[in-house]
């Protein structure tokens, strides 16, 4: 009986992959190539590496923890990952919307009016490599996705309040709620950069959980996680479960300290207005562009990490 029971449930447990599955990859969730991708001819060259741009987007229940983000990006966490041809490391680079880049419009501002074409030519001009795929995912799937982990212990450098939530100096259980008043929510006012570690923190944890979550081997778990981010997001038609499936193996197969989850080095200045500007760090993005077109990708953003970027 218990053989039969055990048989059972993993047809059950197939049944529930392959609908997760079906959904992910249903026309629908896809957004045409064309509405994606700026012009090829200004983008940088095909490789081997495998790229995903993430856009985590905030929703209308986080009016209070980040009014903004009712009418612009500012709340959203923008992430590239990048697993180089080799593989043999992985870097996550997580955007500050607020970063000033041309005529006084921001990172946010830009991606707001332009769409995906220009957030794919913003990340392809500062970074130099090509983004292979996008993924737009609702903070409230990821959000499902944290509790069918369990939650995650996140770090935050501040105390803070918000939403009837409150955030310790220090490690934070988060359930699924939680994380999403946490990377909205503008602790201090610093232009964002405060709420871009916090992004950035998230995800380097919720990399780790999926990493270690016996995903592989508990197939009812991993199905629910796949059925979670399927019902929020969207992406491109070439990011099948298939290819989302090689770069999970390609993230499982390394260790924790292969893999980097960084901010985009910027600077940040208190103007005569009082008002707060951030730019990229006129010497680190360089360098940052440098190492993701050479062969100490992997050097490179351990420094970053160990400076606290």
């Amino acid at each position: 009986m218990a053989k039969l029971t055990k048989v059972v449930s993993a047809i059950g447990s197939l049944k529930d992959l392959n609908s997760a599955r079906a959904e992910f990859d249903d026309p629908s969730k896809t957004i045409p190539a064309e509405a994606v991708f700026p012009p090829d001819d200004v983008r940088p060259a095909v490789s081997e590496a495998r790229t995903l741009l993430l856009r985590v987007k905030n929703n209308d229940s986080l009016a209070e923890a980040a009014p903004q983000s009712r009418l612009n990006s500012q709340g959203d966490t923008f992430a590239v990952l990048h697993v180089p041809s080799t593989a043999d490391f992985a870097a996550v680079l997580v955007f500050n919307p607020s970063t000033l880049i041309e005529s006084g419009q921001t990172f946010g501002a830009i991606a707001d009016e332009g769409g995906w074409p220009v957030i794919v030519a913003m990340a392809e001009e500062f970074l130099g490599i090509r983004i292979d795929h996008i993924a737009e995912v609702e903070s409230e799937a990821q959000g499902r996705v944290i509790d069918e982990l369990g939650g995650l212990q996140v770090y935050s450098r501040t105390a803070f309040s918000m939403a009837g939530t409150e955030f310790v100096e220090g490690t934070n259980n988060l359930d699924g709620a939680a994380t999403q008043i946490f990377t909205a929510t503008d602790p201090i006012d610093d232009a964002g950069q405060t709420r871009t570690r916090n992004q950035r923190a998230v995800l380097r944890t919720l990399i780790q959980a999926l990493k270690s979550g016996g995903l592989v081997k508990d197939p009812n778990k991993g199905a629910a996680v796949l059925a979670h981010f399927a019902a929020g997001i969207r992406h491109n038609a070439e990011l099948t479960t298939v290819e989302l499936g090689k770069i999970g193996n390609s993230l499982r197969t390394l260790q924790s300290n292969d893999i980097a989850v960084v901010t985009v080095p910027a600077n940040s200045r208190r103007e005569d207005d009082g008002a707060v500007r951030v730019d990229f760090d006129p010497e680190a993005v360089p360098a940052l562009k440098q190492a993701l077109a050479g062969t100490e990708l992997a050097d490179f953003f351990r420094y970053l990490a160990s400076l606290g970027y």
